[in-house]
C-alpha cells in the first residue's frame, strides 16, 4: 500500500499534505515540490503515474511570451504595472470525449489605476487574491490583445479531465483512500507544477519589463495554488523612457513566492459531494469559491 493511500483514508491527512506542498509553491522552491511528486508518482506505479512522469518541465512551454514583452514596452497608455494568468477549461470539455483537450489561457494586465502593483510585495499580492470581495484591480484590466498558450499538457489535462474517480466519499471511515482517487490528487499537482515551472521559467529568461510582478494560478482546477513569479525592481516610467532612448527593455528576472495561510474548507460529506456531482456534472472538483473573483475580478 502507498504511503498517501494511508494518508487519504482521512481528510485531514490529504489536508495536510497538500498544505505541505502548497508551502512549497508559495515559497517558490519549485524543485523539491517537484522531487516530492516524482517520488510519489514512482511510488503509485500506475498507467497515469508513468505518464506523467513522461512529461517533464522541457515539454510544457508558454507561446506568445515575446508578444507579450513587446506589447507591455509598447503600450501607450497608463504603465503596465502587474499581469494575472491562469489556465482553465472550457465549460464544454467533459462533454468532448475521444479528444485531446488542452487548458486555455486567461490574461489579464493592469496599471496602477485599481491598485498599486508597482509598490506591492508579494504577501500583499498574496492576500489581495484572498478578498472574498475579489481584489482590487478587477474591472481596471487594460484593453490589449495579447494571444497566449500553453503547451505540453493536453494529455494529462484530458486524462484528469476524464479520471474515473475524481472524488472520494468518507461516510465509512474507511482505512484507505483508493489508489486511483490518489494517483488523481498527485497529478492534478503535477499539471499545477508544470503549468507554474513554465511561467517561471519564461520569467527567468524573458522577464517582463521592470521586473512586473505576474500572478498565476488555475481556474476551476485543482489544486487552489497562487504563485507569484518575476518580481524585481519596478519603475515602469524609467523603463519606458529608458527603452525610448535605448530601443531596449530592461528584463530583470527574479522568481520570488510568498508563504500564505490557507483557509479553512468545509469537508462535505458523501451525500453534499454527491449531490453537487450530480447537479454541475463537472469533471475536476472545484476549487473554493471566489478563486476566478480573487484572480481575475471576474
Amino acid at each position: 500500500m502507498h504511503e498517501l493511500e494511508r494518508l487519504f483514508a482521512a481528510a485531514d491527512g490529504e489536508a495536510r499534505w497538500e498544505d505541505g506542498l502548497r508551502d512549497l509553491f508559495e515559497a517558490g522552491d519549485l524543485d523539491k515540490a517537484h522531487d516530492l511528486l516524482a517520488q510519489a508518482l514512482a511510488g503509485l506505479d500506475t498507467d497515469l503515474a508513468r505518464e506523467c512522469l513522461a512529461i517533464t518541465p522541457e515539454h510544457v512551454s508558454l507561446s506568445g511570451w515575446s508578444e507579450l514583452v513587446e506589447a507591455i514596452a509598447l503600450h501607450e497608455g497608463e504603465p503596465i504595472t502587474g499581469v494575472t494568468l491562469a489556465i482553465a477549461n472550457d465549460a464544454d470539455s467533459t462533454f468532448e470525449k475521444g479528444q485531446m483537450h488542452r487548458p486555455y489561457m486567461m490574461l489579464g494586465l493592469y496599471s496602477d489605476e485599481g491598485y498599486a502593483f508597482s509598490a506591492a510585495d508579494v504577501p500583499g499580492l498574496i492576500a489581495e487574491t484572498r478578498r472574498e470581495d475579489g481584489p482590487a484591480w478587477a474591472g481596471h484590466d487594460e484593453d490589449i490583445e495579447v494571444y497566449l498558450d500553453c503547451e505540453g499538457l493536453d494529455l494529462l489535462n484530458t486524462r484528469l479531465l476524464f479520471h474515473k474517480q475524481r472524488h472520494f466519499f468518507r461516510d465509512d471511515a474507511p482505512g484507505s483512500a483508493p489508489r486511483r482517487y490518489v494517483e488523481y490528487v498527485v497529478a492534478c499537482w503535477w499539471r499545477a507544477l508544470l503549468f507554474q515551472q513554465a511561467v517561471a521559467s519564461e520569467c527567468a529568461i524573458h522577464g517582463l519589463p521592470g521586473g512586473i510582478p505576474v500572478i498565476a494560478g488555475m481556474v476551476d482546477l485543482r489544486p487552489d495554488v497562487v504563485c507569484v513569479h518575476g518580481i524585481g525592481a519596478r519603475n515602469p516610467a524609467a523603463d519606458r523612457e529608458s527603452e525610448e532612448a535605448t530601443g531596449l527593455a530592461e528584463i530583470i528576472p527574479a522568481n520570488f513566492i510568498a508563504r500564505r495561510t490557507v483557509e479553512d474548507v468545509k469537508e462535505f460529506t458523501g451525500a453534499d459531494l454527491r449531490r453537487k456531482v450530480a447537479e454541475t456534472g463537472q469533471e475536476d472538483e472545484p476549487v473554493k469559491r471566489g478563486f476566478v473573483a480573487r484572480l481575475f475580478g471576474r
